[in-house]
């Protein structure tokens, strides 16, 4: 199989020539490549990854604060930290009218003939998937600062749900024109929301269903009118909302941390593998620390439970971050790529 054939059949829970392996960012790509004496451009290929990320850039013009902080096309920080770090752009907006008022970035200045070349080069060999962080609630969170847009949710629900709306009219309309763009090189849609920690989720399953819930749906529908296959990245423990992911529509989970769930893998995979495929598994906050070893046998673990039947991408849970020896990350990936069963693997 093509890496696109292999990721795209275990999305459909058929069983592919070797089970799929991805990545969401690998930021020791340079001290893998020095590792293996390879061109930093072959490091994917080097590691089977199967599957390929494209997103539009943004054209228009950003602004920077007089201190010189940059912003995005939004006009809030560029890299917030949710906090109190920053001065949020939408922190001192009381009312619908004020968020109305606002500046809000136009989906049509947004690189799409660039991104379609892209996932043209790579379509016919990857499974491409994107725009991936165009996430809603986190950009609300960008705008009011966190704890600013959880107390607008409980107080202000008016106010939170003015800019929630914004935000999703704006994502929608860059989905569509993304998909659009890319044909039949992008088969996947994938869009990525964090609004759960290792512990359950920020916000209640009621609130997530009234604020968050439908307007997921909208863009996921965007998705199934065009043909597309919906990947969805959320981090951290979302059972609770997991059930309503996949009625939504969501084909693929990202990321599963296994060790943030309350219920087993294999329990995982009973309740709700006929329904969704798993991306992820293998814990980042281990890979620092473990020994290649550690990590072979980890990823086999998974594999055993989750792969069984197709309905699983293997690969780090997260980011592979700088103190990831690159033994480790080659443990993970290579162990994944050798794979071979009955059942698991054609």
């Amino acid at each position: 199989m093509t890496p696109r054939e292999r990721e795209l059949t275990a999305i459909r829970h058929e069983v592919p020539d070797r089970i799929p392996v991805d990545r969401i960012c690998i930021e020791t790509v340079a001290e893998i490549a020095a590792f293996l004496g390879v061109e930093p451009a072959a490091v994917e290929d080097e590691l089977g990854i199967d599957g390929r990320l494209v997103c539009p850039g943004f054209v228009g013009e950003k602004a920077k604060r007089p201190a010189g902080e940059p912003l995005d096309e939004w006009g809030a920080p560029a890299f917030p930290d949710y906090g109190t770090a920053h001065r949020y752009p939408l922190a001192d907006a009381g009312s619908v009218a004020a968020i109305e008022r606002y500046s809000w970035p136009d989906p049509a200045r947004y690189d799409y003939d660039g991104a379609a070349r892209v996932a043209r080069e790579w379509g016919a060999k990857y499974a491409v998937r994107g725009p991936y962080w165009k996430p809603l609630f986190c950009r609300v969170c960008s705008l009011l600062g966190m704890e600013d847009a959880l107390l607008a949710m409980a107080l202000r629900p008016a106010v939170f749900e003015a800019v929630l709306e914004r935000v999703t009219e704006h994502t929608a309309a860059l989905c569509e024109r993304l998909l659009a763009a890319c044909g039949d090189a992008m088969p996947i849609l994938c869009l990525g929301d964090d609004f759960a920690t290792q512990r359950g989720l920020m916000l209640s399953p009621a609130q997530w269903r009234r604020f968050l819930k439908p307007r997921l749906a909208q863009l996921f529908a965007i998705g199934k009118r065009m043909g597309k296959l919906v990947w969805f990245h959320s981090c951290g423990d979302i059972t609770a909302i997991l059930p309503d992911l996949i009625d939504i529509g969501v084909d693929v989970w990202e990321t599963v941390q296994l060790h943030a769930l309350p219920l087993s893998p294999a329990e995982l995979k009973r309740q709700f593998g006929r329904h969704i495929a798993f991306f992820g598994g293998v814990s980042t906050q281990r890979l620092p620390f473990a020994s290649p070893g550690e990590v072979r046998a980890e990823t086999l673990r998974c594999i055993e439970v989750l792969g069984k039947g197709g309905g699983y991408i293997c690969g780090p849970d997260h980011h592979i971050k700088p103190d990831v020896p690159p033994a480790n990350a080659l443990a993970l990936f290579r162990t994944a790529t050798a794979f071979r069963r009955p059942g698991y693997t054609l």
